[in-house]
């Protein structure tokens, strides 16, 4: 268990008859013990509008929610295991795929048998209402599990932003973000009215958020500010971004870094941290990761191949 899993662990509130009272972004309730956590990540900039919890109950127990914002839940269960839910979830995904909803005003109880491991992405409802550009009563959730392709995509989505969190301490936020969406987009049914399905960046609003990225490629880069310079929600404006160059933004600004470490690496602008912090990595293991994703090989056998 990582310092910031154990140190949310401990501040869960005992109770009296031994159980522990939580509070997610989107939820309140109690636990019959605590759990174990993998990964925790709140926002660090006051009450945080979302939530990811990757946990573990060794043994069986319970616990209640009373659902204020919105919860997508995936257990991580191997197969054979068993856990059940004793209240209606109205908005289920599919009990095939272990993935369910927890949608606005959903008050319950959830039992489980033995070892029960999962994971949580919990959204304030006044982040569904910005993110989903709709009020939370007017927003439609997905009710059933038919399309199993969408359920294996979202546990997909929430698999990335435990596998982003455990390996990076300061994952890239605009990589998180984007993943938060993504989850969102999945489970909401109904999009706003006005809303086109395949919207475009006019030609001034690409030039606009491609150009902040090339100046701030060295910072942090989050999709609210990009949003922000073009006049547009976030969900809107990655949809926008993609329909019009063809990749996320996250993609698009992976792309940019990687290019940008390869000139200055050609040019032999420093050591390889030096490179990876001018050209917007974490450090230089982010680096060489990113390039054995996109390109296949390390930075430096990259550029040795170029000059071959």
């Amino acid at each position: 268990m990582d310092d910031t899993a154990e140190s949310s662990a401990e501040n869960s509130a005992a109770t009296t008859d031994g159980t522990f009272a939580y509070a997610t972004s989107g939820s309140t309730g109690h636990l019959s013990g605590r759990p174990e956590l993998t990964c925790y990540a709140p926002s660090d900039r006051g009450l945080p509008e979302i939530t990811f919890i990757d946990f573990r109950f060794p043994v069986g127990g319970w616990s209640t929610h009373a659902v204020t914002g919105l919860e997508v839940a995936a257990s991580t269960q191997p197969a054979g295991a068993h856990h059940a839910v004793d209240y209606e979830i109205a908005a289920r995904l599919s009990e095939r795929e272990g993935l369910l909803v927890r949608r606005p005003g959903l008050n319950g109880t959830t039992r489980w048998v033995g070892p029960y491991a999962g994971r949580v992405l919990s959204f304030s409802a006044a982040a569904v209402e910005r993110l989903a550009e709709a009020p939370v009563g007017k927003i439609a959730f997905a009710a059933d599990g038919r399309d199993l392709r969408a359920c294996r995509s979202t546990r997909h989505i929430l698999d990335a932003l435990a596998c982003a969190h455990r390996d990076d301490p300061s994952p890239d936020p605009l990589l998180i973000e984007s993943l938060h969406l993504a989850v969102l987009r999945s489970v909401v049914a109904a999009r706003a009215p006005g809303r086109s399905a395949a919207p475009d960046l006019s030609a001034s609003q690409a030039g606009r958020a491609c150009a902040y990225i090339r100046e701030h490629l060295d910072r942090e880069i989050t999709v609210s500010a990009l949003a922000g310079i073009v006049g547009l929600s976030e969900g809107y404006f990655i949809r926008a971004f993609r329909q019009t160059t063809g990749v996320t933004p996250y993609q698009y600004i992976m792309r940019e870094r990687v290019g940008r470490a390869e000139a200055l690496i050609r040019s032999g602008a420093g050591s390889m941290a030096e490179v990876a912090a001018r050209s917007g990595f974490t450090s230089a293991g982010a680096m060489s990761r990113t390039f054995r994703k996109l390109v296949g090989r390390s930075p430096t056998g990259r550029t040795a191949g170029r000059r071959a």
